[in-house]
C-alpha cells in the first residue's frame, strides 16, 4: 500500500483521561503525500501523543483521521503500522554486523543478491555508504557495544537507514537530532533534505535548527 494522497485530521481532539483538559483540542491539518512537515513544540506540549494518534497507538476521542480519503478506523492497524518507519533519539545498536543492525538478521547478503541491494539501497539513502564502504569489513564491520566504532551521526544515520530498509510510506523523526552535536544535526537534516520527494516526512522537533 502507498500513500498517493495525503494524511488528513479532520476536528481531532484527545485527552489522557477523557473529559480532563484536552491534549489535543479540534485540530484539523493535512500532511500532502511525498512532502516533509515539522511539527515544532515545547516539551509536554503534545508533539508525541499527536503522533501516536495518526499511527494508532492512542484512538482518538473525536474527529477522523484519513488516509487518502479512508478513515484510519476502517484500515487494517499491522499493515498501516507496517507502512510507517519511527526514527527517535532511543534507538538500540546490536554489538554486530552493519550488515545485521539493518536488516534485523533477514537473511546473509552475501548469499542474497536481493537482500544485499535492499540493505546497499537504504545505506545510500541514509548517507551512510561511503562510510560503510571503507570500513574493514564493509557491511560485515562489527560496530560494537553500543555501536562504540561510529560517530554520533553515523549512529543516527544507521537508524534512519534501519528504517528505510523497511520501505516505509510514511516516515517519522522523533526528537531524532536532540541529543547530535550541531554539525551531526546538519548532516542528518542534509540526509533528509536528500530524501525529499520518495517518501512522506515527519520531523518533530522542540527547537528550530532542524527545521530551518
Amino acid at each position: 500500500a502507498k500513500i498517493n494522497g495525503s494524511i488528513k485530521l479532520d476536528s481531532i481532539s484527545y485527552s489522557y483521561n477523557r473529559g480532563s483538559k484536552k491534549i489535543i483540542d479540534n485540530l484539523s491539518l493535512e500532511i500532502p503525500a511525498k512532502k516533509i512537515v515539522a511539527i515544532v513544540g515545547d516539551s509536554g506540549s503534545g508533539k508525541t501523543t499527536l503522533i501516536d494518534l495518526i499511527i494508532g497507538i492512542l484512538q482518538i476521542e473525536n474527529g477522523n483521521i484519513f488516509i487518502d480519503e479512508k478513515n484510519s478506523k476502517d484500515l487494517d492497524q499491522v499493515s498501516w503500522r507496517k507502512m510507517i518507519g519511527y526514527v527517535s533519539q532511543n534507538e538500540f545498536i546490536f554489538n554486530d554486523t552493519i550488515a545485521n543492525n539493518i536488516s534485523f538478521w533477514k537473511g546473509d547478503w552475501k548469499e542474497d543478491k536481493v537482500l544485499q541491494d535492499k540493505i546497499i539501497l537504504a545505506l545510500k539513502k541514509a548517507d551512510l555508504f561511503d562510510a560503510v564502504k571503507i570500513m574493514p569489513n564493509g557491511l560485515d564491520t562489527v560496530i560494537g557495544d553500543r555501536g562504540g566504532l561510529l560517530s554520533g551521526g553515523q549512529k543516527q544515520r544507521l537508524f534512519i537507514a534501519r528504517e528505510i530498509f523497511k520501505l516505509p510510506e510514511l516516515l517519522i523523526f522523533d526528537e531524532a537530532t536532540s541529543a547530535l552535536d550541531h554539525n551531526s544535526e546538519n548532516i542528518i537534516s542534509e540526509t533528509i533534505k536528500k530524501m525529499k520527494g520518495s517518501l512522506t516526512i515527519i520531523i518533530i522537533a522542540h527547537n528550530l535548527n532542524i527545521i530551518k
